[in-house]
């Protein structure tokens, strides 16, 4: 359950900057605004979170679930590169940790 919760808190999180909800992101400590690709990058997030909570909802599958999450982190990497959204890359850290 407690996956699900940060998969939710992620989802939420992706959804705000995708919808552009969030305008600017701090670059090492400076604020700078989160540019079109980098919402579409989070709008790719949301939608593979979403997949992956359906997923775990139909039939719950370790392995599976697994391969999801490492894929995840590694969109929420590619979303995030130029930034720094650390609860982001916490969340996914320990969503992916057992």
């Amino acid at each position: 359950m407690k996956t699900i919760r940060q998969l939710e808190q992620l989802f939420d999180f992706a959804s705000t900057i995708a919808r552009g909800q969030l305008q600017y992101q701090r670059i090492e400590g400076k604020m700078h605004p989160i540019t079109l690709k980098e919402r579409q990058g989070w709008t790719k997030v949301a939608g593979y979170i979403a997949q992956i909570l359906q997923n775990i909802t139909n039939g719950f599958d370790e392995k599976q679930v697994d391969e999801d999450l490492a894929e995840l982190e590694r969109l929420v990497n590619e979303a995030n590169k130029k930034g720094q959204a650390e609860t982001v890359e916490g969340t996914v850290r320990s969503a992916t940790e057992k």
